[in-house]
């Protein structure tokens, strides 16, 4: 799998063509056929979430084509507002990336959560997400309003209940946590938002207006802890003598179950807005994955890369199968899911790329497991 996103790609498209243009340029896929072209760009895994994520996709190219082209104005409430939860490495944003700017083709921003704060304090308003989706669609704000915007890390914004937080909003100065999502509360449902097209920097450019009736949002968090204060809420506690005291160990790689995510005073025990997580008509949960995923992922991502790159340099990279067994027990035992494999792999390659770039009377170098390391054999 890909690196997390990070970063904006301006989308190409002519200068001076109409938003009706673009979107009537858009290829129009099934939600099984946009699941195949998931499988042809590398997604591997995650059957029930790559499903719903399809028709997720499959319903905003309808919703542009509804809009745009047939002139039919969206109903309320419409909106398109989805909650992926999972273990960190299970693949929630790289599915964003891959359905939203590869297959449809529409302004993509994905951002990181954890840089934003309250109206009034430093950092980013939640409003210049708008100014960065503009930004990426090349400074035009109908066809930004045709995209997608995934908030990665959503989960750090929960913050511990107060009391004061909940009834005084105004006794507490909360630069984070419930102070932000207060912000996004109406960002997530109003029809239309004004955001800042030059970030806020200056005061001399007025604010300008978006449509978000057609823009579909996407939070992404691992939620890690979730799933025990679910099922704590599902457990009768005895009190008194002769209670017993259950005692959960800590995982990272967990999936939450159906029922579990329909708990909305889980989310709010966790540290959320009722309110906020009922902005989200769809939650989808995204499994740890499994050996032969993780399997899958390392030959027909990972590996290849890294082959080229020693390709490029005249040598051909062999990495033997009880290697990449090591890699990918390594990564289940971090459970950090795909990340895991760059982790454990990365230094291996490191050493035979200092050892032999630029080498050339070497041709061939093999990653062999001997005993519990891996060595580099060159040839």
């Amino acid at each position: 799998m890909s690196p997390r996103p990070d970063h904006l790609q301006a989308l190409p498209f002519e200068h001076g063509q109409s938003v009706r243009e673009r979107v009537a340029a858009l290829e129009v896929l099934s939600p099984r056929e946009i699941d195949e072209r998931l499988s042809g760009l590398g997604y591997r895994g995650q059957k029930e979430a790559r499903r719903a994520a399809s028709v997720l996709a499959y319903r905003h190219l309808q919703r542009l084509r509804r809009i745009h082209l047939e002139g039919i104005a969206p109903e309320p409430g419409t909106r398109e507002n989805c909650l992926f939860l999972g273990p960190t490495g299970s693949g929630k944003t790289f599915l964003v990336e891959l359905l939203f700017r590869e297959i449809l083709g529409v302004p993509t921003l994905i951002v990181d959560a954890t840089q934003f704060s309250e109206t009034g304090y430093v950092g980013d308003d939640v409003t210049t997400m708008l100014s960065r989706l503009y930004e990426s669609a090349g400074g035009d704000a109908a066809w930004a309003a045709c995209g997608a915007i995934c908030m990665d890390e959503f989960d750090k914004l929960a913050t511990s209940r107060s009391d004061a937080r909940f009834a005084g909003q105004q006794t507490t100065k909360d630069v984070s946590g419930f102070g932000v999502q207060r912000g996004l509360l109406n960002l997530l449902s109003a029809p239309r938002a004004d955001f800042p097209p030059d970030f806020g920097f200056t005061s001399r450019t007025p604010p300008m207006p978006m449509e978000l009736s057609a823009l579909t949002f996407i939070a992404c968090g691992a939620f890690s802890g979730l799933k025990g204060t679910a099922e704590e809420l599902g457990t009768k506690e005895r009190m008194g003598f002769g209670r017993e005291v259950r005692k959960r160990e800590p995982v990272i790689a967990e999936a939450v179950t159906e029922d579990q995510l329909e708990q909305t005073t889980a989310f709010a025990r966790y540290g959320f807005i009722p309110e906020l997580i009922g902005r989200f008509s769809r939650i989808v949960s995204f499994a740890p994955l499994d050996a032969t995923t993780l399997g899958s992922i390392l030959e027909d991502n990972v590996l290849r890369a890294y082959e080229r790159e020693f390709a490029h340099e005249g040598l051909t990279l062999v990495v033997e199968p009880a290697v990449r067994e090591w890699v990918v027990a390594r990564a289940l035992k971090r459970e950090t899911g795909a990340r895991g494999l760059r982790a454990a792999l990365v230094p291996q390659l490191e050493r035979a790329a200092y050892d032999h770039f630029g080498e050339p009377q070497v041709s061939t170098v093999r990653l062999v497991l001997d005993g519990d390391q891996v060595v580099t054999v060159a040839g």
